[in-house]
């Protein structure tokens, strides 16, 4: 009976994770234009900044150990924000590369595989951030490091480019 109920909750657990990666985002993207309009827009600095190891033992050393609590779980919870927004772009994203899909371009289908890839990858580590993220707040002493965050929104934003200069134009 317990193998039964570890098994409906694993499965039941890789379908919702499954849903959160491939969900389309809250707004839906059909063109470039769209995307412009519609995309938050996130600094790339600042999140590295957010997640940099070295930022957080300046704060330390600067900070009395009360303030340093204080201040780091309030930089927590903006950088929980932060990668809420970047989930959504990732979202659109990933509708954009199926858009780009439909045009039947060998190179450009190509390009759009690699971005959705991209986007689903970088889903799936927004993903496992976020309890590490809370478990921090939790706790400011862990010190676990997600810097390549930032490094990882680069490449995703890289990857987009890469398909608009294939030629995605507005799709209707």
């Amino acid at each position: 009976m317990a193998s039964t109920l570890l098994i409906l909750a694993v499965a039941a657990s890789a379908l919702g994770l499954a849903w959160s990666l491939l969900r389309k985002g809250p707004f839906d993207v059909r063109t470039d234009r769209d995307w412009e309009e519609k995309k938050n827009d996130i600094d790339v600095q600042i999140v590295r900044a957010l997640l940099d190891p070295n930022e957080e033992r300046y704060l330390r050393r600067s900070l009395s150990p009360r303030q340093f609590k204080i201040f780091y779980r309030r930089r927590i919870r903006l950088t929980l924000r932060m990668l809420r927004l970047v989930d959504e772009n990732a979202g659109m994203l990933i509708r954009m590369g199926q858009l780009a899909r439909l045009k039947h371009d060998a190179e450009l289908t190509r390009q759009a595989d690699e971005l959705i890839a991209t986007a689903i990858q970088f889903r799936w580590n927004l993903f496992l951030a976020r309890p590490c993220l809370y478990v921090q707040g939790l706790m400011p002493s862990w010190g676990l490091s997600l810097a390549a965050l930032g490094v990882r929104y680069r490449h995703l934003l890289d990857s987009l480019a890469c398909v608009q200069q294939c030629g995605c134009q507005p799709l209707v």
